[in-house]
């Protein structure tokens, strides 16, 4: 599971969510996959400004790239198809990202639309 924390840069002179920061373990992404799934959860916030780790081998995700789909509900996934595309003009080995980096305000609006739990009851008479 990557460690999951909140970038906040200033915007308009407020400090504001600016990046969805994935920091990966290694081999933890599956690239011969076609997505990676990661669990929703509330991530560490960033109590100092920018503390992106300019150290590590960092890569944007695009909205474009982010993966809804009903049978992981509480899970957003990354298409590593489309990524892999994107990454081979830049990196030759794409195992060697320590991180992704996604636009906050791109995950919470994506995170805004997923689907609450529905329940449907219903009787059958025979």
């Amino acid at each position: 599971m990557p460690v999951q924390y909140l970038d906040y840069q200033y915007v308009d002179g407020e400090l504001s969510p600016f990046y969805y920061v994935l920091k990966l373990f290694k081999g933890e992404v599956d690239w011969d996959k076609h997505t990676f799934y990661f669990d929703l959860m509330v991530p560490i916030r960033s109590e100092e400004y920018s503390e992106i780790d300019e150290n590590l081998i960092n890569y944007g995700v695009q909205i474009s790239e982010l993966i809804i789909n009903k049978d992981y509900p509480h899970k957003l996934g990354i298409n590593l198809s489309a990524l892999k595309k994107r990454i081979s003009f830049d990196i030759h080995d794409p195992s060697v990202i320590e991180q992704f980096i996604l636009y906050a305000p791109d995950v919470m609006g994506v995170v805004g639309v997923l689907p609450q739990e529905q329940r449907m009851e219903f009787m059958i008479n025979a």
